[in-house]
């Protein structure tokens, strides 16, 4: 028991400085763009970005649990093609929905559980891609030979990762965000769409591999 926790802690520190750096920073292009282009109050924006986070916890944690439950990391049997592939596409459909709906807050509840389910999933598609700081979690959770093991540390490595991006884009970005939507008050769908045609040429680019985020 002592191990597991030392090793949960030891993956909830690399977790903690991957979300501060490179991890903080490829949610720009996606969960900011997403943000910024709705007319959302400071709650929605910290409770949008929760559910981008949690599909990011969701994949991290199949990944590992996985790992420990077969005894080899999946790195090696991942194809990453398929995996951008996957992002592209929520990255297409978040992009389609927003551009369709304009302002949030004039849409169908419908429309909002569609979006909150893309950015999901959104989260879930970019945690498939092992990053370098994953993958080695993902080894010593193949180590452990338990998928139980594995599902802990997936869970501490994402609890780290996520608790920088919580912050920055969840508080920081619903407070900042609230004070450019009322400067920008009345250009509500011209935003919406041009947070649209972002999102759709960064689904492209990484379905085509131009892009890597």
């Amino acid at each position: 028991m002592e191990v597991l926790l030392s090793s949960m802690l030891a993956t909830f520190i690399i977790g903690l400085s991957f979300g501060a750096g490179a991890c903080m920073f490829t949610c720009i292009p996606t969960l900011g763009v997403m943000l910024l282009a709705q007319d959302i109050g400071a709650r929605e924006t910290s409770l949008q970005t929760l559910r981008f986070n949690l599909g990011r916890m969701s994949a991290y944690a199949l990944l590992t649990a996985v790992s420990g439950l077969i005894g080899a990391s999946l790195v090696g049997l991942l194809e990453v093609s398929h995996a951008n592939y996957i992002f592209a596409a929520m990255l297409l459909f978040s992009g389609v929905l927003l551009w369709r709906k304009g302002k949030v807050a004039g849409c169908s509840t419908g429309y909002k559980k569609q979006l909150r389910a893309g950015l999901f999933g959104i989260g879930f598609a970019m945690g498939l891609r092992p990053c370098v700081p994953l993958a080695g979690v993902m080894a010593a959770s193949a180590a452990t030979g338990s998928a139980a093991f594995g599902l802990l540390l997936g869970l501490s490595f994402g609890a780290g990762a996520i608790i920088i991006p919580q912050l920055v884009f969840g508080y920081g970005l619903g407070r900042a965000g609230s004070e450019i939507r009322s400067q920008l008050r009345g250009r509500q769908q011209q935003l919406a769409r041009v947070g649209a045609s972002v999102l759709a040429f960064v689904g492209i680019g990484v379905g085509m591999g131009w892009i890597s985020l």
